[in-house]
């Protein structure tokens, strides 16, 4: 037993209002088979961490960080990772138009940005952060303790909908959920929250996490499994029936995710679709008129790196909205851990 909750066999953490992988909502002081207590909700006591790199697209994304912290009622970290303060041109070549050259440049387009973010959102608590490193490790180190990490997708150029490197590092290899923001217009606050979802436990927590944010934003969320259909192939008999067998298992989780949601929250509008798709090009075509997209990755790999899967891949690279890429519950640090971070920074 630990002092913010109890731990499953497995050693995972259970987090109220979780959704196990049978679709059962977990509420606040209940017991789950095994005994394990529930603990308090360990994804709301960080800021929102926004990194940017000087790109033409930075101000979306900031934008929609500022938003999304005022929502969760959280503080911003807005930040600039530079390795090479004199160097105007990123990794990729491409030159940015806000890429400042020096660290005086650097420190005044913060300001700035802050600045027009207090303006613009007055009651999100903005700071800055400047840190002389490569980006990647930089921002992801910073995100230890975050609430959520925000970032562009540095998609420019003739391949504007190729998902930069830093990006997708910060997608796979993050602890915190991770939003990829590409779109450059603001979204329609009254379209829902897609969540893909294939009965992992990454899924599941993914599920959970678009519950919630549609929840802040009075929007209905859509639980979505898409599995191509076998109808009318020419596999063997033996083989149809068992891929058959397969997703129905695959729907029959997906529905237990959908009425989890509704148990654990009643005025929330949960929709289920199951699309005869393959699973990428099914999220998001059901994704086209969302205003943001939810994804699980795949896990943590033998090298203890999380990965993403092929399906999370295709939709940070080809979606027309934001991303939010959730990891599953052993990836972020304890809560003990992110406190006593915290009091190390504050030193």
């Amino acid at each position: 037993m630990h002092d913010d909750g109890a731990v499953v066999p497995g050693g995972a953490v259970v987090p109220d209002g979780a959704v196990m992988p049978d679709g059962a909502v977990v509420p606040d002081g209940a017991v789950v088979p095994g005994g394990a207590v529930v603990q308090d909700d360990p994804l709301v006591d960080g800021p929102v961490v926004i990194g940017l790199d000087g790109s033409p697209h930075s101000e979306q994304t900031l934008q929609w960080g500022l938003v999304e912290a005022g929502l969760r009622g959280t503080h911003v970290v807005i930040a600039r990772a530079c390795s090479h303060l004199h160097d105007a041109v990123d990794p990729d070549g491409e030159e940015r138009s806000a890429g400042p050259g020096s660290h005086a440049d650097v420190r005044r387009y913060l300001d700035q940005l802050q600045e027009a973010a207090r303006q613009a959102h007055p009651d999100v608590p903005v700071q800055t952060r400047l840190l002389h490193a490569p980006e990647a490790p930089a921002i992801r180190e910073l995100a230890e303790t975050a609430e959520m990490l925000v970032v562009g997708a540095r998609g420019t150029g003739p391949r504007r909908r190729a998902l930069g490197p830093v990006s997708a590092h910060l997608a796979a290899r993050a602890r915190c959920p991770v939003a990829v923001v590409r779109s450059t217009q603001p979204p329609d606050p009254t379209a829902p929250v897609v969540v893909g979802v294939d009965g992992s436990s990454a899924s599941v927590a993914a599920a959970r996490i678009a519950a919630r944010e549609a929840a802040l934003r009075d929007v209905t969320v859509v639980v979505v499994h898409a599995r191509p259909t076998t109808a009318g192939t020419d596999l063997p008999d033996e083989l149809v029936a068992q891929q058959s067998a397969q997703a129905q298992r695959a729907y029959r989780s997906a529905q237990r995710i959908a009425a989890g949601l509704r148990r654990a929250d009643r005025r929330l509008d949960v929709r289920l679709a199951l699309p005869d798709d393959e699973p990428a090009r099914g999220l998001l075509r059901a994704a086209d008129h969302a205003q943001l997209l939810v994804v699980g990755s795949r896990g943590v790999g033998t090298s203890g790196r999380m990965l993403l899967g092929p399906v999370s891949v295709a939709v940070l690279r080809d979606a027309r909205v934001p991303v939010l890429v959730v990891h599953g519950p052993h990836a972020r640090p304890s809560r003990p851990a992110r406190r006593a971070a915290d009091a190390a920074a504050a030193h």
